[in-house]
């Protein structure tokens, strides 16, 4: 059974006001390409490491 993975999407504004906490300014275009990013990569680690349907 192929079950389609959902991840919470955090809002841009949330990502920005933690790398502004950090002491890096992103713009919101690049505050969306890194989660763009980051959203990419969990769901390659989730369907490699949590996915059964391969087995």
């Amino acid at each position: 059974m192929t079950q389609t993975k959902q991840i919470k999407k955090i809002p841009i504004e949330e990502v920005m006001e933690f790398f502004n906490s950090e002491g890096m300014e992103v713009t919101q275009e690049e505050a969306e390409k890194i989660m763009e990013f980051l959203y990419s990569l969990t769901l390659i680690v989730i369907k490699k490491y949590f996915d059964n349907d391969e087995e």
